[in-house]
């Protein structure tokens, strides 16, 4: 299982490198790709005409849905009495990995550290307040995690839900057109978190 986790985690990774290589593909994994693109619905040889967007857009959908699984670990055990638990941490771990990734780039790329014009779009686009909102919460849990500290600060893990919350307000927000597809991702990850508020 532990193995299945990392290759899942790892496919944003894949599927970026697939498509800023699309020039280079030879043509037999163009076909190929062509022909996956006809199932998945997801451009997989065409170079991102937005690469910035389209890396912040994966990273931030990653991080969402990596947290999305980390949630149902408590709801499989509770209702189906399948035992996930010993695999939660490494899916919150590679959620904020994610997030890790997400946040850099905005801050980093798209801010260019510039920390006046950070303070400025965090006040006054309410989505990225609650987007850095949930990035300090998935930190401190992400630096509390280990065995030892984590019996010491398990209380301020609560604050997942929070995070949950505040991250799909800033999903939401963060589409000029919300669609059904967005309104579903957030109904998955409210639902998520009513489970596993009703079974801690």
């Amino acid at each position: 299982m532990r193995i299945i986790i990392w290759i899942g985690a790892l496919l944003p990774i894949v599927f970026a490198l697939f498509r800023f290589s699309a020039a280079f593909h030879p043509v037999w994994l163009n076909d190929i790709l062509l022909f996956i693109e006809g199932y998945v619905h997801l451009s997989l040889t065409k170079f991102p005409n937005d690469p910035l967007k389209f890396l912040i857009n994966l990273s931030g959908e990653s991080a969402l849905w990596l947290l999305a699984l980390s949630l149902t670990i408590t709801p499989l055990r509770s209702y189906l009495k399948i035992n996930l638990f010993s695999y939660r941490r490494l899916l919150g771990l590679f959620a904020f990995f994610y997030a890790l990734i997400h946040a850099l780039l905005f801050i980093g790329i798209d801010q260019q550290f510039d920390f006046d014009g950070l303070i400025h779009e965090v006040t006054t686009k309410p989505f990225i307040a609650f987007g850095m909102g949930a990035f300090l919460i998935l930190l401190l849990m992400a630096l509390t995690s280990t065995k030892k500290l984590f019996s010491n600060f398990k209380g301020w893990h609560r604050l997942v839900y929070i995070a949950v919350v505040l991250i799909v307000v800033h999903y939401l927000m963060s589409h000029k057109t919300i669609t059904w597809d967005n309104l579903s991702t957030a109904g998955v990850l409210i639902f998520l978190l009513v489970l596993r508020l009703i079974k801690r």
